[in-house]
């Protein structure tokens, strides 16, 4: 099935819609690393690689975030 080009554009309004919620600190970092591993999984990345630098330091620091590095990616080493 092609997307047609209303489809094409409600995802991208629903996702601009979204980035600007996590931009405001709508969403918890728990939740956005759930939407990251699903996007990963779906694309075969990382989670890692849909994360913003400041997120992957947060989850590296004192978060209690499980981590599988083999499949979520490397994080900053976070040094106290």
């Amino acid at each position: 099935m092609t997307a047609t080009q209303s489809q094409l554009e409600a995802v991208l309004k629903a996702a601009e819609f979204l980035l600007g919620a996590r931009q405001d600190q709508m969403l918890t970092i728990e939740e956005w690393v759930d939407l990251a591993r699903a996007v990963a999984a779906a694309k075969g990345r990382t989670t890692a690689e849909w994360l913003t630098e400041r997120d992957r330091e947060a989850i590296a620091g004192p978060l209690e975030i499980e981590w599988d590095e083999a499949a979520d990616g490397r994080l900053p080493i976070h040094e106290d």
